[in-house]
């Protein structure tokens, strides 16, 4: 059972929340900063870093941070409560003009009394769309004036037809993308971050998200807060659960899709693996 609770927003949740979205805000400003493109990305990931830990070091000081700045770390698997931060999920769209689909992650790991692990705090910032999905089917909407130019319009085009739509990376798909595809008569969706493709299963744009290169703990810790808290299903490609502050630093694959089509694509997959 999941230690997330049952009603209502706690203090960590709302801390959450407001981590990924003053994350987003610097992100945004960052993003028309006389910073040179080829040096844009790492900066503004550096900065957002330093906010969100400097935060946190103030707010929860007896809790572990944990990001790709220090993945050797091992006080958290003794520790009970283990932020993961992503603040710049999806550096390659947020280096390039115009594109929305990047995103920060947060999600908070703890042990209940009886000392079941779990996320219990999570958060997904959409900055470009000004909006942080969060646990318990709640998104919540920020300031219009951190927007820049034009708003953009959704992450993937409208549905034109009632066949499974399936996210994967835009550099590195499934080698078995196509097939899948066939076989499920599926189309394809390429995108960028992992928030943006888990944002388009949560917001009905797509049915399912399909990951195969690798990802680290910190990468998907709030996508599948976001997701299971919101009834959605989250797992590794084969089925079995996603486990959290876990020795493991890297997962080789991730699903994410609608638990009614969680059983046919995990079936279909068997097959590639």
């Amino acid at each position: 059972m999941s230690p997330f609770p049952e009603h209502g927003r706690t203090n960590d949740q709302r801390l959450a929340e407001d981590l990924a979205a003053q994350a987003g805000r610097l992100l945004t400003d960052l993003r028309v900063s006389r910073v040179a493109p080829e040096d844009l990305g790492a900066f503004a990931e550096g900065e957002a870093q330093a906010v969100m830990v400097d935060r946190l070091a103030v707010a929860r000081p007896d809790d572990v941070v944990f990001g790709e700045w220090d993945p050797e770390s091992r006080a958290r698997l003794e520790a009970d409560r283990v932020w993961f931060l992503d603040p710049l999920d999806g550096v390659r769209s947020y280096v390039t003009q115009g594109r929305p689909d990047w995103a920060v992650q947060v999600a908070l790991w703890e042990t209940d009394p009886e000392g079941v692990g779990g996320i219990t705090a999570c958060a997904i910032a959409m900055p470009a769309y000004g909006r942080v999905l969060t646990g318990r089917g709640a998104t919540t909407y920020q300031p219009m004036s951190i927007i820049r130019g034009p708003r953009p319009g959704p992450l993937v085009p409208p549905r034109t037809d009632d066949r499974l739509r399936i996210a994967v990376s835009e550099a590195e798909p499934p080698a078995f993308a196509e097939e899948l595809a066939a076989e499920l008569d599926a189309t394809l969706t390429h995108l960028g971050s992992g928030g943006g493709k888990t944002a388009t299963v949560v917001e009905d744009e797509c049915d399912a998200f399909i990951h195969t290169s690798g990802h680290h703990q910190w990468d998907s810790a709030a996508t599948y807060g976001v997701v299971t808290q919101r009834g959605l299903h989250a797992s590794h490609l084969d089925g079995t659960d996603l486990q959290y502050n876990v020795d493991e630093i890297e997962f080789p694959d991730l699903l994410v899709c609608k638990p009614e089509v969680a059983e046919r694509i995990v079936s279909a997959v068997a097959t590639y693996l």
